[in-house]
């Protein structure tokens, strides 16, 4: 008779749905130990608690395996440990990145982290640290040898592939398996329709084309030598995962999981296969991946081939020299990131780059100056991450911690929480996340200075938001780096509403931290506190929250301060050039046109502007706007194209017009493809 096995890759669905992907890793795993133990098994594959909990109303598996990221270890673990009371045969796995021991190297160190680890969560019977597929299989085949019990498994101190274990207060650590060589022995997770209930127009499916990372980043948890060669699937595999995938997807999303897409030469084909796939299925809208980092030529002939679908850039976390010396990395040449953001002018994609606040090594004056670097290298979408703390990585480890003298804090991951059901029984989960906040060389005050300027960032400048405005400022000498650095000045002062918004941004941020873990978990198991996290009150993402409170009811005011600031840096060179003065005027009512309330698909307008808007606006603004004067008027509508109503309704339907909602979208989709188009009602008379 076939053991009953459950593959789960759970998410929180409290507020909204939050790790809103396809299951891939679990699928994997699930997939090859379908192939290799054949009848012995009955897989079933999960994402969501609900549908695990009917599953389990039903049956108990012989075996459960579970994921472990950060934003799922607690809720996977509450689910197991009630598995446990009930079924204690019922053997518990659990595999993923959320393990202590940078590298699972066997140091004293990783060995007490990783004892405390199983000690917290005592009904995980084997964590599968890296690499699973093979480990899985080696791990199931051992322990059917002793018809599954655990405890004489145990007492033997039986090694098994990648495989930690707690026995009598001791970890057990086996050895690490070679990584797999030849990818395409783990059979695709979208055959015999393993993953097909996944389609269902919430989550973003995913494919993975290479795996492995060439880097050592630290604060990252491939960034270890297990992780270092990087090896790819089949062109022939990862095309059929492409189409099986663009014939069934229901949202606008494809994710890449790569770390590095582009670094090989076939990813060209593939990029060409999926332009391919575009015109035939209008699939996928957006491309989700990580570029790689030292090859600019490939990133930039992707983002020609695709277009406004893929956000080209690069990653730099940091351009300060001695934060990238701390953390074990080496970014592109800034000519090259130049060169790259320009893609911008050509093919309306965002320029993308990233950084990492309170590395170690890093300073007030490094993160502005990162953050400067890159808007004048031209990136239209700058990510400011906090630096969080991951099981797993070396800067999470204590002689990092000392070393940089790190002081840290801990908060509610947003959306990672909620109230669920097994069994007729209720239980709360908040997942608990642990971030910098100061080190050596940054303080906590100077943490928050650049946490306002993150927000600033935010507003004001991603998706592109005021790249018309920023490019006619630029033809009179005005830099990027200067007009945010002097919006980022105004508003603080401000006091209009904008500047309230700040102020709310900052007490959210420091009433969500914690500086106890205890404390916080303490506080937590109040299921009434858990119900104001779910509600919204408590732990959302500030950043996000506050920017779409700022570009969803202040637009007009953003509009204000932006080209206030606008005609304080040209100086008075408007006053004596009235068509360029009236340039400036319309460019602003053009704007608020295509932007405002820019999800509502139904509002078009049109007005009669004396430029050639369409003509600007297809070039993204880079034409020079006193060639395309015209004194006779030029009659314009401003609205969506079908090809964005679609995309917009399917954004809704994924993440809903909440708040939080609204903040999975900015944070997700490439925002300035929604703004609204314009077309021409009359054409203009030719010169």
């Amino acid at each position: 008779m076939a053991k009953n096995l459950s593959f789960c890759d759970l998410t929180h669905t409290g507020q909204i749905v939050c790790a809103n992907t396809f299951p891939l890793g679990a699928a994997m795993v699930a997939a090859y130990a379908k192939q290799e133990l054949k009848d012995k098994i009955a897989v079933e594959l999960f994402k969501y608690p609900k549908d695990f909990a009917q599953y389990l109303d039903k049956t108990i598996p012989g075996l459960a395996a579970f994921s472990a990221y950060s934003w799922n270890n607690d809720l996977s673990h509450e689910m197991a440990r009630r598995i446990k009371e009930r079924s204690p045969r019922t053997v518990i796995v659990f595999g993923g990145e959320n393990f202590p021991g940078y590298g699972g190297q066997n140091s004293p160190v990783a060995r007490e982290a990783q004892k405390a680890y199983f000690e917290k969560y005592p009904a995980i019977d084997f964590f599968i640290f890296s690499e699973a597929e093979l480990a899985f299989v080696e791990l199931y085949n051992k322990l059917e040898a002793v018809d599954f019990d655990v405890a004489k498994f145990k007492a033997a101190r039986t090694v098994s592939g990648n495989v930690y274990y707690l026995v009598d207060g001791e970890v057990v650590a086996s050895p690490i398996l070679p990584r797999i060589q030849n990818l395409d022995i783990v059979p695709s997770t979208y055959e015999n329709g393993l993953s097909d209930k996944f389609f269902d127009g919430l989550l973003t499916p995913m494919v993975e084309s290479a795996r492995g990372c060439p880097y050592s980043c630290t604060f990252c948890t491939d960034g270890h030598l297990y992780s270092n060669l990087t090896k790819r699937f089949s062109q022939e595999r990862i095309k059929w995962e492409l189409e099986y995938i663009a014939k069934r997807a229901n949202v606008a999303e494809l994710i890449i999981t790569d770390l590095n897409f582009g670094l090989f030469k076939e990813d060209l084909e593939i990029s060409h296969y999926l332009a391919h796939l575009q015109q035939e299925y209008r699939y996928p809208k957006y491309l989700v991946q990580a570029t790689a980092k030292n090859q600019k030529d490939r990133i930039i002939e992707i983002s020609n081939i695709l277009k406004g679908s893929l956000a080209p850039g690069a990653s730099v976390q940091s351009t300060s020299p001695e934060v990238l010396k701390a953390i074990k990395r080496t970014n592109l040449p800034m000519a090259d990131l130049l060169e790259v953001s320009k893609t911008r002018e050509k093919d309306d994609a965002s320029s993308l780059s990233e950084i990492i606040m309170c590395l170690p090594g890093d300073s007030k004056a490094h993160h502005f100056k990162s953050i400067f670097d890159m808007i004048d290298a031209g990136v239209t979408l700058l990510r400011n991450h906090q630096f969080m703390l991951l099981k797993g990585t070396e800067a999470e480890s204590a002689p990092s911690r000392a070393k940089y003298r790190m002081r840290s804090a801990f908060r509610a991951q947003p959306r990672c929480f909620g109230t669920y059901e097994l069994w007729g029984k209720e239980f709360s989960i908040v997942e608990i996340e642990e971030i910098c906040i100061a080190n050596s060389t940054m303080t906590y005050e100077d943490y928050q200075e650049c946490r306002y300027l993150n927000l600033t960032v935010e507003i004001f400048l991603n998706d592109a938001i005021f790249y018309d405005v920023f490019r006619f400022a630029g033809r009179y000498g005005v830099s990027r780096s200067a007009f945010i650095k002097r919006i980022h000045e105004v508003v603080m002062a401000d006091g209009g509403p904008v500047s309230k918004l700040y102020a709310s941004f900052n007490a959210e941020e420091k009433g969500n931290l914690w500086h106890s873990r205890e404390e916080f978990a303490k506080y937590l198991s109040d299921p009434e506190i858990v119900k104001r996290y779910v509600a919204g009150e408590l732990g959302s993402n500030e950043i996000y929250k506050h920017r779409v409170l700022a570009v969803f009811r202040h637009m007009k005011e953003l509009h204000r301060i932006v080209y206030g600031v606008a005609r304080e840096l040209l100086g008075g060179k408007l006053d004596s050039d009235p068509i360029m003065a009236l340039y400036f005027k319309e460019l602003s009512e053009f704007s608020q046109l295509r932007k405002t309330d820019f999800l509502n698909y139904e509002q078009a307008e049109r007005r009669t502007f004396h430029f050639d808007f369409v003509a600007l606006a297809e070039k993204n603004f880079t034409l020079d706007p006193e060639t395309l004067h015209a004194p006779e008027g030029v009659e314009i509508e401003v609205l969506h194209s079908d090809y964005q109503r679609e995309t917009i309704r399917e954004w809704i339907q994924q993440h809903g017009t909440d708040v939080n909602g609204l903040g999975r979208l900015v944070s997700r989709a490439q925002v300035s493809q929604l703004y609204r188009q314009a077309k021409y009602v009359r054409q203009p008379v030719a010169a």
